[in-house]
């Protein structure tokens, strides 16, 4: 059995693989992996399926008459150089985007993608932190300078805020269960009633979109009752006098009545929290997926930040990502600003990339200048990006779009090129345990297999190469760029894989702000921002409605009466990826795309378990089947993601998006239902 790395989701789970005459026949769970122990899920067993899938695509194809034809790697390069040559000479270099979806969450391709997209003199590079985490991130970067990862194991109180590790990252339950054993308490906010949600001391069952007021709530009742930390807000804090004014109001009468918490259950929670130290709280996607995410995320930090719990064992521990080489050209300047910019310029500038919610505007309208070309690798838009209808009109506008995947997506569908991608165990890939766990480790997912998938970097390079870019390509291997990034570590290439479990580069240390402070304009915890007050946004971590909620526009709410949340995921599938694996087709049945909704729901509009419902917004409508339960508050509806037969994104908006991150509310929108 070969030792590897799982790398079809984020979790980086630990597997043995049974490999004959380039064949994998058997996958399991590497037992003797320090951190995942022998876990694997459904997608990991089914890995030969998916790599050995009879629909994998095996050569580029190229759309000539609506019809598929197969041409050689060599030749769909030199169309897209040419194509792209031509763009440059018409447009400009700023008319093409290229976007990295989630297969390259944590990946190493998407920096040479950034680093191609500066060779080439575009500003529209764009990856999937558009909608995901990189709100949460930045939120928490201005408030304390970096994102914290949270010490379950250790951890006395552990919140989970919006996240549902059973499904996102179910090893990390492992050490959940630790915690619990050893008398921690859980706490979990979320609309429904997930598996962790059942076993939880408390669980805030909130509608959807109110978080921003309960995390003010929770610190209205600690200040109030004298809880927190008060050496540590009087040492390292600033705003904090500002911040007392700010939840005055926000009383738990005043709170229940937003998010429909009972008072008891707010107070109750609020002490438990604060009276069992350490204690650390996970954020979730959900709290980014708001109008108002970016300040909710930010109000959710200072909770945390004020029982001074930060940057120990048991808390939310800042351990930085392995020193690796950067892949940014510094000489080349860019004339443009990135799609997005004006709108999000904080964004857009601290991540040097364009915002992809608002990609589609740009080339239908040619504002702020025409977008004619997309370049998306590792993504399927038409599934996982906001407002559907508007972004398959502009998507069917370019003038050339290439998409490298592994199978047929709904966007490959539109592509005029599509170029044939690889799997982990068919590339070396590194891995950093930091992302997730927060242990400091860092290793290198081995390649096992030849695949008829192309490398990424490899894709990226030969295109670099045949613009002409070779001084900024000087690689000749995809080993030997990985060994460029290891310097500062002090590695080489094979060093670092014949470590087995990883390299572990640094040991944690509590509390490093006590040399330094910050890594903040104040060196302290900023509960005021003056970043945020620079760039006009409110320096205080404010709670605004939702755009589409019952309080903030009660005519629509007369219409649309029901809280849309949407993009749970699923452990056995991962976003809109391997439903088409048959090994995983056994679970369609409990997964397939059905809308939750409360029994009082199904009584009023006499719908019964089963029926197929219609839900409609203001953007669009789709038809699915319906499951009614009790898990969930009676105005909330709850729709998965990633079904084509259903998308939920036809009805999310990219109009009104988060002022600060321009991230989509994708969970809390009014809706409608009919029986179909």
């Amino acid at each position: 059995m070969l030792k590897g790395v799982c790398s079809l989701c984020g979790c980086n789970c630990g597997i043995e693989l049974e490999i004959e005459a380039n064949k994998i026949l058997e996958v399991r769970g590497d037992r003797n992996h320090p951190i995942t122990k022998g876990f694997i899920c459904p997608k990991g067993k089914a890995l030969p399926s998916i790599v050995h899938s009879k629909d994998r695509f095996i050569k580029p194809l190229i759309k000539k008459d609506n019809k598929w034809e197969e041409i050689d790697y060599q030749e769909a390069v030199h169309i897209i150089v040419r194509k792209l040559e031509e763009l440059k000479e018409e447009f400009g270099p700023q008319s093409l985007s290229v976007h990295t979806g989630e297969a390259g969450v944590r990946r190493q391709f998407p920096d040479y993608a950034k680093r191609f997209c500066q060779a080439y003199g575009t500003p529209n590079y764009s990856a999937a932190g558009s909608h995901c985490h990189l709100s949460k991130t930045l939120a928490n970067k201005i408030t304390q300078g970096f994102l914290p990862r949270a010490d379950y194991r250790n951890s006395k109180c552990v919140v989970l805020w919006g996240y549902n590790p059973t499904n996102a990252h179910p090893a990390e339950v492992m050490d959940i269960n630790e915690s619990i054993k050893n008398g921690g308490k859980l706490i979990v906010v979320d609309p429904q009633e997930t598996p962790l949600a059942k076993r939880a001391d408390i669980h805030f069952k909130l509608r959807p979109g109110t978080d921003g007021a309960l995390a003010l709530g929770l610190i209205h009742i600690i200040i109030e009752e004298n809880l927190y930390n008060k050496d540590f807000v009087d040492n390292w804090t600033i705003g904090f006098e500002k911040l007392k004014e700010l939840v005055v109001d926000y009383d738990p009468i005043k709170v229940s009545s937003i998010t429909r918490i009972p008072v008891d259950t707010i107070i109750e929670g609020a002490r438990l929290y604060a009276g069992n130290n350490p204690s650390n709280i996970s954020p979730g996607i959900a709290i980014e997926l708001l109008s108002n995410g970016f300040q909710t995320a930010r109000a959710i930090a200072i909770l945390q930040g004020i029982m001074g719990n930060i940057d120990v064992v048991g808390g939310p521990m800042n351990n930085p990502p392995a020193p690796l080489l950067p892949l940014k050209i510094d000489d080349l300047q860019i004339s443009k600003e990135a799609i997005g910019s004006k709108e999000f310029p904080l964004f857009c500038k601290t991540y040097g990339v364009a915002q992809a919610n608002v990609l589609s505007d740009a080339i239908l309208e040619g504002k702020p200048y025409p977008l004619k070309a997309m370049i998306v690798i590792g993504s399927n838009p038409l599934l996982t990006w906001p407002n559907t209808n508007k972004l398959r009109k502009a998507l069917e506008a370019l003038d050339f779009l290439v998409v490298m995947d592994n199978f047929m997506t709904e966007t490959a569908k539109l592509a005029d090129l599509i170029i044939p991608a690889s799997m982990f165990v068919e590339r070396n890939e590194l891995w950093n345990k930091v992302d997730l766990s927060g242990e400091s480790i860092i290793g290198i997912s081995p390649k096992l297999i030849d695949g008829p998938g192309i490398v990424e970097w490899q894709f990226i390079s030969d295109l670099s190469k045949a613009m002409g870019y070779d001084e900024y390509f000087p690689w000749t291997s995809e080993e030997e760029a990985i060994e460029y990034r290891l310097q500062k570590l002090g590695l080489s290439f094979d060093e670092l894989r014949n470590q087995q479990y990883g390299f572990s580069y640094r040991e944690f240390k509590e509390k490093k702000y006590e040399v330094g402070g910050f890594n903040t304009q104040s060196k302290k915890l900023e509960i005021y921002s003056k970043t945020l007050e620079e760039y006009g946004y409110d320096p205080l971590p404010v709670y605004i409605e939702p755009n589409e909620s019952p309080l903030s526009d009660r005519e629509l709410a007369r219409e649309y009466p029901y809280i849309l949340t949407t993009g749970a995921r699923y452990l056995e599938y991962y976003h809109s990826r391997y439903r088409n694996i048959e090994p995983l087709n056994e679970y369609k049945s409990n997964y397939e795309a059905k809308a939750r909704i409360h029994p009082e729901v199904a009584k009023a509009e006499g719908i019964e378990d089963g029926n197929i419902i219609r839900i409609e917004s203001l953007r669009g409508g789709i038809a699915l089947k319906v499951e009614i339960t009790e898990e969930i508050l009676p105005t909330t509806i709850i729709v998965p993601h990633g079904w084509k037969e259903a998308n939920a994104n036809e009805l999310t908006d990219n109009v009104v998006l988060d002022p600060i991150s321009g991230f989509p509310s994708d969970r809390a929108l009014l809706v409608r239902i009919r029986k179909d």
